[in-house]
């Protein structure tokens, strides 16, 4: 802030009639303290607006007056060489927030004497002053003004209010128009209009790129397109208070002109400076440097561009049937995206659905991969399988057309899964042969006893895929999604089962791939339809299937995990405990009849086989059924 004396300008107080003796008692003493008790060198005037008086020209006008009476004063000191002084009257909100004013009398009293003018512009609507905003439609609803300063009981009940607000919501249908003659066809829940966004609680982080003498106003279009959004949004502003350092609504448009004209079929009701109106049409425009002022403390100010660009930022804001609908049906609970708005990921999941030779190749080796990685029991070299697998494209592929119903895009995405998988099996069987490797180790083991807890993995895996697809700023977590859901070992576990001739570890491995499949696919055709891809009337039909197959491999997934809760608790029970003087260690439990158990027993001394069958009869009736014990033996001395 630049200061300066200015002593030497003629300076003239200004106040309406009715605060005489408020200007006498409260505003005199102190400006006489400010002028070191010269305050003969202040003309003292009654502000009448319907007797507009002239002022000698560069006089310093200190005006203590309301916003209303001070709208009639720019009106007629604009383009005069008189500076604009003003002081917190206590119905003078809006221009006190509009150029930084200070909120006590003896700070403003010092910015207005010595602060250095500055030219600023005028916006106008409908040939009105506009000292702060305008506000039009439902836009109040998602401004968060100075909440973040009330007390947190305040702010909840804020909160409850406004969502009890939510089932009244409406959107308008909007057509604006810039300067340059750019229109903008949508709907919208509200907009707010600002001069320049320093000031501006809602437009300061929104609106960085704007000075109070730039030429421009700025308008935000606010369009959540659902009611999930604006709850978030009402709750991140009202309770995070970094929020607004960090963030900015996805649903908010802005537009940056000299001159805008915003009409709508409708009566529009917006507010100006807190001022109720209505009207079809608003004309809004700036007038640049018209008026000379003395900036508050509050006031940021930046050296403005010798010529400012007009910018207009409308992809968050809906056209053609996304803005029908917004304005013909309530506000969805879960945004519904028009077909214009998924194309995108519409062609490139066509594009992930389709067996291409790249796909192929990457499933060959990838599987290769898998099954040296198996076979060295390396868990490094099965995670680089993982990446390198291609089979997730194709499975969010087949998610998405399951959703639309859309047969083309299923029927294709499956073809490639069904081809991917046969590939797979087909190359792990044929290298099992040429491997002289028959013993299952843990690698192979942990791929052969799925439960619901590989479900779980998957289902989140799902969630994850289908969001990191919907959002091309996350893509690069689809290797972490590739690397938990892990679609490619199991296959090569499979493909080793067949190769051995082992149905035991054909089925298990074979099963955990069905369960990834049908979980990532479950999830997500949910995720995208939360997100927005197709309504539920659609998604219904694939919903249920998705479901029902869930639910199927449910039964096997569920057998399989009380089998692993009981030998956890079998472990539980037996590990670390005494028997005869020998204590179990290293306890590890296989599924069988009769059950097998492989443990160590720790003693002083030798273990004879006396001993081992006290041991093995102490933990049959200790579990109540028949054991086959394998046996390890340390002996401390």
């Amino acid at each position: 802030m630049n200061s300066s004396s200015v002593s030497s300008e003629p300076l003239v107080l200004l106040y309406a009639d009715l605060d005489a003796q408020r200007v006498q008692q409260q505003l005199m003493p102190l400006l006489n303290i400010q002028l070191d008790g010269n305050t003969a060198e202040i003309a003292i005037q009654v502000y009448n607006p319907e007797q507009p008086v002239s002022f000698k020209p560069g006089s310093r006008l200190l005006c203590y007056l309301s916003d209303e009476q001070l709208r009639e004063l720019v009106l007629q000191v604009q383009n005069q060489p008189l500076t604009l002084a003003l002081l917190p009257h206590p119905e003078m909100k809006h221009a006190r927030y509009g150029f930084g004013i200070a909120g006590k009398m003896e700070d403003a009293l010092t910015d207005a004497l010595n602060n250095v003018a500055v030219e600023a512009d005028l916006l106008l609507c409908n040939e009105v002053p506009v000292f702060n905003s305008v506000v039009i439609g439902d836009a109040l609803t998602l401004t968060p003004g100075e909440a973040l300063a009330e007390p947190l009981a305040q702010r909840v009940k804020r909160f409850i209010r406004l969502v009890k607000g939510i089932g009244d919501v409406t959107f308008n249908a909007f057509k604006i128009t810039t300067y340059k003659e750019k229109i903008v066809d949508t709907a919208a829940l509200g907009i707010v209009v600002v001069e320049h966004g320093r000031s501006s609680v809602l437009s300061r982080r929104l609106v960085a790129d704007s000075s109070v003498n730039d030429g421009m106003l700025h308008a935000l279009v606010l369009a959540p397109r659902s009611v999930f959004e604006m709850l978030r949004f009402l709750f991140a502003s009202l309770f995070l208070r970094d929020y607004w350092n960090n963030n900015s609504p996805s649903f908010v448009g802005h537009l940056k002109s000299r001159s805008l004209v915003i009409s709508s079929p409708k009566l529009i009701s917006y507010t100006h400076d807190g001022l109720i109106e209505k009207s079809t049409t608003l004309q809004l425009r700036v007038e640049p440097r018209v008026l000379l002022l003395a900036p508050g403390r509050h006031l940021a100010l930046e050296e403005a561009e010798a010529e400012s660009k007009e910018a207009v930022r409308t992809r968050a804001l809906p056209a053609g049937k996304a803005k029908t609908e917004l304005v013909t049906y309530p506000l969805p609970w879960i945004h519904h995206a028009a077909t214009d708005e998924f194309k995108e990921l519409f062609m490139a999941m066509r594009e992930s659905a389709k067996a291409s030779p790249s796909y192929l190749t990457l499933m060959v080796l990838a599987t290769l991969l898998a099954v040296f990685g198996l076979f060295a029991n390396s868990t490094p070299v099965i995670i680089g399988a993982m990446i390198l697998a291609p089979l997730m494209g194709p499975i969010i592929a087949m998610a998405l057309g399951t959703l639309r119903q859309d047969e083309g895009l299923m029927l294709v995405s499956s073809r490639s899964i069904a081809v991917g998988t046969g590939l797979a099996m087909g190359c792990a069987m044929v290298a099992t042969w040429f491997i002289p490797l028959t013993t299952i180790n843990s690698e192979i083991a942990a791929r052969i006893s799925p439960t619901l807890l590989d479900l779980g993995v998957a289902v989140i895996s799902g969630i994850a895929g289908a969001y990191a697809h919907a959002r091309a700023e996350v893509a690069k977590s689809l290797a972490g999604v590739a690397i938990a859901v892990a679609l490619v070992p199991p296959l090569a576990v499979a493909g080793i089962g067949l190769g051995w001739l082992d149905l035991t570890v054909f089925w298990g491995a074979f099963l955990l791939f069905l369960t990834n499949l049908v979980g990532i696919v479950l999830a997500a055709v949910v995720t995208f339809m939360f997100l927005g891809y197709s309504p539920f009337h659609r998604a219904k039909r694939g919903l249920v299937l998705t479901i029902a197959l869930a639910a199927i491999l449910c039964i096997p997934l569920a057998i399989g995990f009380s089998h692993m809760v009981a030998e956890h608790r079998i472990v539980q029970q037996l590990d670390g405990i005494v028997l005869d003087e020998v204590k179990l260690r290293d306890v590890s439990v296989r599924p069988g009849t009769p059950l097998r158990i492989s443990l160590t027993l720790v003693s002083g001394s030798a273990v004879d086989d006396a001993t081992m069958d006290r041991v093995k009869q102490r933990i049959e009736q200790k579990l109540q059924q028949p054991v086959e014990l394998e046996i390890g033996v340390k002996v401390i001395r």
